[in-house]
């Protein structure tokens, strides 16, 4: 036995179940020692096979929950949207913007400027819009805030 303790019990019980099967010989009790190795070998080879099934699967399920994390946070994103207070003024903003780069004095004299340039600074924090210097572009997110909040394509 390799260096163990056989498990006397075991080999009784077997030796047994042999018995009462018909296998009453040394060489047929062997043989059927051996056939339920085989059989256990091959069923071991089947749960290998299996683990690695397992874990291809388990990368299918990470792409797609990766997928959908990246959406929650999209979606997190576009709620954020949501927050901006004065939407009318921003859409006016988002308008002028929307056709070029425009300079912030050239907003004229429907808003106060005051309400202007608090817009103007969500818009920034959004990442709406951009700034340099005295005039304002298109940011990373003004397609996505025009589709979602202002409900254009």
């Amino acid at each position: 036995m390799r260096g163990r303790k056989a498990d006397s019990e075991f080999v009784s019980e077997f030796i047994a179940g042999c018995v009462k099967g018909g296998y009453d010989t040394p060489e047929a009790i062997v043989q059927q020692a051996r056939d339920s190795i085989t059989t256990i070998d091959e069923e071991i080879q089947r749960v290998e096979r299996l683990k690695v099934s397992r874990a291809k699967l388990l990368d299918v399920i990470a792409t797609f929950d990766r997928q959908a994390k990246q959406s929650k946070s999209e979606e997190a994103r576009i709620l954020s949207f949501f927050k901006i207070q004065q939407p009318q003024i921003c859409k006016f903003i988002c308008d002028r913007v929307k056709n070029g780069v425009i300079a912030i004095e050239d907003l004229g004299n429907k808003y106060s400027n005051q309400d202007i340039m608090f817009c103007i600074k969500q818009l920034i924090e959004h990442r709406i819009v951009a700034k340099t210097g005295s005039h304002l572009l298109r940011g990373d997110s003004f397609e996505d805030y025009l589709r979602f909040v202002l409900r254009e394509s």
